[in-house]
C-alpha cells in the first residue's frame, strides 16, 4: 500500500524538485511479462524515484544492503518492494542474504514482475558509465535458463548537477535485449563476458550529457514553485547539505525532506491567507 500511495505524491512534488526532465523509449518497456531494467547508477536512490515515477508498470528495485540493517527500515523499504544487495564491505556474513535476494529475483520474473538492477554495482557521483558486475548477466542467464521469457531492458540516466537545487534530467530507454541473441553461447564465462559487452554498448549510447538551457518561461511550474516555496526549499537543501555532507545522497535526502517539509510550508501558506482574508 505505501508504494501505491507515495508514488504519485513523490510524483507530485518531482515537479518542484527537477527543473526540467525529458524522456525518451518508454515504448522499449513491454507492457506485460518478465522485465529486468538494467541502469546506470550515479545518483543514490533518487535513480530508482526517477524510474518508479516514470515507468507505468510496479518496479521492484536492488539497493544497497546496508540500509536495511534495522528492522523498521527493513519494513519500510520492502513495504516499498525494495530488496537488499550487499557488498563484501558491507560484512562477509551478509553475502548469503544475496542468493535469497537472487531467487527472489527470479521468482518475480517467473510471476511477470519488472526489477530494476543498477548493472555497475556501485553508486558515485560519476559522468561515464563504469565496469559493469556479473549480477546483471547471472540473473538473466538463471532467468532465461529456467525457461522465463525475460526481457532486459538497458537504461541511461544522466543529471547535470548532482548537488544542486533544480537540475535537468536525460532518462534515456533503449532497444531490448532478449534471449535469442545469446541462444549460440554455452560456456558461462563467455556468455557473463559477451553479455555484459553488448548491455555496456547499449547504455553507453543512452548516456546523454549535452543539457539545454531551459530558462523560466520554459519550466514554468518549477519557476514559479521555485519563488513560492523558496523557504521551505532552502531548509531542505541547508539540512541535506549537513546531512550528506557531500556524499552520493544529496537528491535522495532532499527530495525526502521535500515530501515532508512541503506540505508543513503549504498547511502555513494556507493558514496565514485565510487570515489575512
Amino acid at each position: 500500500m505505501l508504494y501505491y500511495t507515495l508514488r504519485p505524491f513523490v510524483t507530485f512534488i518531482l515537479k518542484f524538485f527537477i527543473k526540467h526532465i525529458s524522456i525518451s523509449g518508454l515504448e522499449n518497456i513491454p507492457k506485460s511479462g518478465a522485465v529486468m531494467l538494467a541502469s546506470n547508477h550515479s545518483n543514490s536512490f533518487f535513480d530508482a524515484i526517477i524510474l518508479c515515477c516514470t515507468i507505468d508498470r510496479r518496479v521492484w528495485s536492488l539497493a544497497r544492503g546496508d540500509v536495511f540493517k534495522k528492522n523498521l527500515a527493513r519494513k519500510l523499504l520492502s513495504s516499498l518492494f525494495m530488496l537488499p544487495v550487499y557488498r563484501l564491505s558491507e560484512g562477509k556474513e551478509n553475502l548469503n542474504g544475496n542468493d535469497e535476494t537472487f531467487n527472489t529475483c527470479i521468482n518475480l520474473f517467473k510471476e511477470g514482475e519488472v526489477v530494476l538492477i543498477f548493472s555497475e554495482g556501485i553508486c558515485t557521483n560519476q559522468t561515464k558509465l563504469l565496469p559493469l558486475k556479473k549480477g546483471t548477466a547471472r540473473l538473466a542467464q538463471k532467468a532465461w535458463s529456467d525457461g522465463i521469457e525475460l526481457t532486459v531492458v538497458p537504461v541511461g540516466i544522466t543529471y547535470d548537477t548532482f548537488n544542486i537545487f533544480g537540475k535537468i534530467v536525460h532518462l534515456n530507454i533503449g532497444k531490448t535485449i532478449t534471449k535469442a541473441a545469446f541462444e549460440s553461447i554455452s560456456e558461462d564465462g563467455f556468455f557473463l563476458k559477451t553479455f555484459n559487452e553488448s548491455l555496456a554498448d547499449k547504455m553507453n549510447q543512452l548516456l546523454n550529457w549535452h543539457f539545454p538551457k531551459v530558462g523560466f518561461s520554459q519550466s514554468l511550474v518549477f519557476s514559479f514553485s521555485s519563488i513560492i516555496n523558496f523557504p521551505a526549499n532552502y531548509l531542505c537543501t541547508f539540512i541535506s547539505r549537513k546531512i550528506t555532507k557531500g556524499s552520493v545522497f544529496f537528491d535522495s535526502i532532499t527530495l525526502g525532506l521535500m515530501i515532508v517539509i512541503l506540505p508543513i510550508y503549504w498547511l502555513i501558506l494556507v493558514c496565514i491567507l485565510v487570515n489575512i482574508a
